[in-house]
């Protein structure tokens, strides 16, 4: 339950109920000639009233005490002329309703007690002393405790309501998690059990007599393809911890586009010289698996920009080759999700765990290039060596 948003909403109607009230009962006034000084008195109280309920809408959460002076404005303003306004005693049933809703019950109640209390003094003051003013009394007693009750109970009903939403919510977050726990084991075991396939037909053939190199050549292929799935892995499940230091930019995303450029056209725009507080291992995995990835997806051009807004370094890495489809954007960063045939799956998901630890985050869209446009955004809190940072160029 929004407590915040029902304050605002219940300032709001107080404001405008005690403005309409105000209006309706000059214009009363007005018409049927009432000009005594407790009608004059009474439309001073509703004039006040509604600009301290005007003003109230600019001051904070509502509070108990808030009730209390709504019950008491009412009060006052029946005391003026207790024959003609003792009918407004309805107006009471709204503040109660509200703290009952709003309130720990004990203060509910104490509030209910207090408008019974106020309108007992009412009677006392005017001598209603009668079998019909007690019975007023009666009634009105019984309609304030029952209002502050059904608030009490509905809050207490929405907030176990609420209680059950949100266990039967984390159970569904603990199902999704056991199940991708699942699919990812089933992926990891399909991945090993290929090359361990590979290397087990290639020691029977070398163990029955046949020497021939490609079978050789199969073994270590497919011992480096399963040493860096497992590698790849364990830095996704358990990253190793790096020292942080204050990381140019710049330096490494040169480094990486001479190491991808070969047959594709990489181009990169550096917006002055971005410096990153960040594992300089961690982060150069990430931004190394995003290249690569739009590089292997590429035609002919991979275009890399690198600039900051907001306290914020984005780093946009965009390609020309056929993009990625609706579908399949919530899923790129699963692990073991790939359609490249000759992919793990991982690095992505690597990519995205480096951002999101480091406070950042990772996302796709399309590129005006006709491909992907991976944003890449960190946190920049820059670190210099008086705060214990490190510099590296």
């Amino acid at each position: 339950m929004r407590v915040e948003h029902t304050s605002s909403n219940y300032k709001i109607f107080r404001f405008l109920f005690s403005f309409a009230l105000l209006v309706t009962f000059s214009i009363f006034a007005g018409t049927a000639g009432l000009t005594s000084t407790a009608q004059i008195i009474a439309a001073f109280i509703l004039f006040i009233y509604t600009a301290i309920s005007f003003l109230t809408i600019f001051i904070g959460r509502v509070t108990v005490f808030d009730t209390l002076l709504d019950i008491t404005f009412i009060t006052a303003f029946i005391f003026t002329d207790f024959d003609r306004l003792k009918y407004f005693s309805l107006l009471y049933l709204f503040p109660l309703f509200f703290t009952g809703f709003t309130f720990n019950a004990r203060y509910a109640f104490m509030v209910a007690l207090t408008a019974v209390m106020e309108y007992f003094l009412l009677f006392f003051f005017y001598r209603e002393y009668t079998q019909t003013g007690y019975l007023n009394l009666f009634l009105n007693t019984v309609a304030f405790l029952l209002i502050t009750t059904a608030g009490v109970k509905l809050k207490q009903q929405i907030e176990k309501q609420q209680k059950y939403i949100r266990k039967l919510e984390d159970e569904k977050r603990e199902s999704e998690v056991y199940k991708k726990l699942y699919r990812i084991s089933a992926e990891l075991a399909h991945e090993i059990r290929n090359p361990l396939a590979s290397i087990k037909a290639a020691a029977d053939l070398l163990a029955e007599g046949n020497p021939n190199p490609r079978l050789v050549k199969m073994i270590k292929e497919e011992s480096a393809r399963l040493n860096k799935l497992l590698s790849d892995f364990l830095l996704l499940s358990r990253p190793k911890e790096s020292e942080k230091v204050n990381l140019n930019v710049g330096d490494i995303t040169h480094r990486l586009k001479e190491l991808y450029q070969k047959d594709r056209e990489i181009s990169v725009n550096i917006d002055g010289s971005p410096v990153l507080y960040i594992s300089e291992k961690g982060f150069e995995s990430a931004l190394s698996n995003v290249i690569k990835n739009a590089v292997e997806w590429s035609r002919e051009k991979v275009q890399i920009n690198v600039y900051s807004s907001n306290n914020k370094l984005f780093i946009e890495v965009e390609d020309d080759g056929p993009g990625i489809p609706e579908e399949n954007r919530d899923r790129i960063f699963d692990p073991f999700f790939t359609t490249n045939s000759s992919g793990t799956g991982l690095g992505l998901a690597i990519a995205k765990r480096v951002v999101m630890e480091n406070g950042g985050n990772i996302f796709v869209e399309e590129s005006p290039l006709g491909g992907a446009k991976f944003i890449l955004t960190f946190p920049l809190e820059n670190k210099d060596e008086s705060t214990g940072g490190r510099r590296r160029d």
